[in-house]
């Protein structure tokens, strides 16, 4: 019998017909996810932001099994996102996000999951590649209503309003 893989590898991806860099920012802007409610089945709490790195929490139900990590998101240089759970029941999960025009006006959204193939994952493999698989095409659907529907360009222009103006000189 051949030993079990290391990692399971799941990649999803859609259209959003959005700009690739307006796609870019919502993905990384984890204050605007929980503000907005992005996804309503998770629970995310800001932990630090530093530059291009963001730190939160997120809760999940994944195939009924509550799942807590803490995600250190990364805007790499070529502005895709890495995404790590850096503690908790995923420790060890990898999503590389990556963004392509799509024409006429929209962006191809790329992500690839690595899973270490440890603890209960091994026993239940192909279901939690199921539930995983299942929870990031509809966290994808939810990012894509999130993005066409305006509201997220919305919010930068309110925010871009609102900050207060340097003194010049």
């Amino acid at each position: 019998m051949a030993a079990p893989a290391p990692t399971i590898s799941i990649t999803v991806s859609d259209v959003i017909r959005r700009p690739l860099e307006e796609v870019r920012a919502q993905f990384a802007d984890i204050p605007y996810h929980i503000h907005a409610n992005v996804h309503p089945e998770l629970s995310l709490s800001l932990i630090t932001i530093n530059g291009r790195r963001c730190r939160f929490r997120q809760e999940v139900r994944i195939v009924g099994l509550k799942q807590v990590d803490d995600v250190m998101n990364t805007v790499l240089d070529n502005g895709d996102l890495l995404s790590e759970v850096v503690a908790g029941t995923n420790r060890g999960l990898e999503i590389h996000f990556s963004y392509a025009p799509a024409p006429p006006d929209g962006t191809l959204v790329t992500a690839r999951f690595e899973i270490p193939n440890d603890g209960l994952k091994r026993f239940f493999g192909p279901l939690f590649a199921f539930g995983v698989r299942r929870a990031a095409q509809k966290a994808l659907a939810q990012d894509r209503r999130d993005l066409e529907s305006g509201r997220y360009r919305a919010y930068r222009d309110r925010a871009a309003r609102t900050r207060p103006r340097q003194p010049i000189g």
